[in-house]
């Protein structure tokens, strides 16, 4: 398993499950990442390999487990939870312009994006209020998601586990 450092998500988050039952780092295996996400990240990986990563995240942690999140596992995969939520952090002056890779994915229409989230803006998938699927609308949530991107995918299996490659504008 990757841990990646976003402020309060994955480590604290990876530490959490660890405690209450005693497992060691090597053995934890009670939830997984979406493979598209994982498809999505390794991507933006090879577009910008120097690029920040402080505020990348998967897991969510213990304020994230108190509230409905796609940071938290709630899809079952038989005995492992999914977590279908990626955070990717806005460093463009390393190659990793997150603006460009929201409208490359809105543009997408992807079938696999539940919905994306940055700069105080949001689109889904589906209509919202009678703002049609894919349009751009403000977003008022408690985290404006300035330093990163919020990406959400739907929770059927073989949308969230897919390998296809995505487009992201590069």
């Amino acid at each position: 398993m990757k841990i990646t450092p976003n402020s309060g998500d994955d480590f604290e988050a990876f530490i959490e499950l660890l405690a209450p039952v005693g497992h060691s780092i090597i053995a934890v295996g009670d939830y997984r990442v979406a493979g598209c996400l994982l498809k999505l990240r390794d991507q933006i990986d090879l577009i910008a390999p120097d690029r920040s990563k402080f505020a990348d995240g998967t897991i969510g942690d213990k304020a994230h487990r108190s509230i409905k999140s796609d940071h938290n596992p709630h899809i079952r995969d038989g005995e492992i939870g999914v977590v279908t939520a990626l955070d990717i952090t806005h460093d463009p002056a390393n190659g990793c312009n997150v603006c460009r890779i929201v409208e490359a994915l809105r543009a997408s229409e992807d079938p696999r994006i539940k919905y994306v989230i940055f700069n105080h803006q949001i689109f889904s998938s589906y209509a919202w209020e009678g703002i049609p699927p894919w349009e751009l609308r403000s977003y008022a949530g408690s985290n404006s998601h300035e330093q990163h991107v919020h990406i959400s995918c739907l929770g059927q299996k073989e949308l969230y586990d897919s390998e296809e490659s995505w487009h992201l504008g590069y």
